[in-house]
């Protein structure tokens, strides 16, 4: 089992001394969408923590200066976070990342101010038989119906499924234990209709071993820590919980 310390956390939190663990960078776009001072201040601004709902709520948009920079500050066993935002991006990135990079794909962020659906089409270029890379996730809405699961694995070819980014909200999207019915229900959808032949990373409201646990009992093969990131001293706890495992 391994620890996936979830974007944009993974830019600054690496581990790099536990073997178990490993940071996602990003989330990283074709193109300029903003700098350090401009996430900073999209954070101060729209990231509250909403008590009625059991979490975080953020409306940040993948604020980020483009794929070029994230290549560089990316290190080859850190796994590059990327998202489209046209429908041509998919291909343009497939051209410039490494073909042994790894890479989760965020096909579901919440807070972009484009409204159109993107077509998960060339989405498949990523995992071609010239592909060396070690992961290539595909991470999705927790709304997501079997018919689009089967699209991702089925059709595109998706062995690793990262369940799930923040759940669309009033305000933005919604991270913490809300999340985890919703993480759940992905997880039994895939292991009844694929079995084991998907690897599953699971993440949403972890913040103990208790979580960890639940969400291994269900069926997923890794953890992806987010929100907990913000308690550093808790952070340091689950990651040395596997060492009994």
């Amino acid at each position: 089992m391994k620890f996936f310390i979830a974007a944009p956390f993974g830019n600054y939190i690496k581990f790099r001394k536990n073997s178990n663990v490993v940071p996602v960078t990003g989330t990283w776009t074709l193109e300029y969408r903003g700098g350090f001072l401009f996430r900073i201040w999209k954070i101060l601004t729209t990231m509250r923590y909403d008590r009625s709902q059991r979490g975080w709520v953020n409306k940040l948009g993948l604020p980020n200066p483009g794929i070029k920079i994230g290549l560089r500050k990316t290190k080859k066993n850190d796994i590059l976070s990327i998202a489209a935002i046209n429908d041509t991006d998919f291909k343009k990135l497939f051209d410039i990342i490494p073909k042994d990079q790894s890479i989760e794909i965020n096909l579901s962020c919440p807070n972009l101010d484009e409204k159109t659906p993107l077509s998960w089409n060339d989405a498949r270029l990523f995992i071609s038989q010239e592909s060396q890379r070690k992961f290539c996730i595909a991470k999705i809405s927790p709304e997501t119906s079997l018919d689009q699961l089967k699209f991702l694995i089925d059709e595109l070819g998706f062995k690793q499924i990262h369940c799930s980014n923040t759940l669309p909200v009033k305000g933005g999207g919604l991270s913490g234990k809300s999340l985890t019915p919703y993480v759940e229900k992905l997880i039994n959808m895939i292991r009844e209709t694929w079995g084991d032949k998907v690897e599953i990373i699971a993440g949403g409201g972890v913040s103990s071993q208790v979580d960890i646990e639940n969400y291994l009992n269900v069926g997923s093969d890794h953890i992806s820590l987010g929100t907990i990131c913000f308690k550093p001293w808790k952070l340091r706890g689950i990651i040395n919980y596997t060492e009994s495992l």
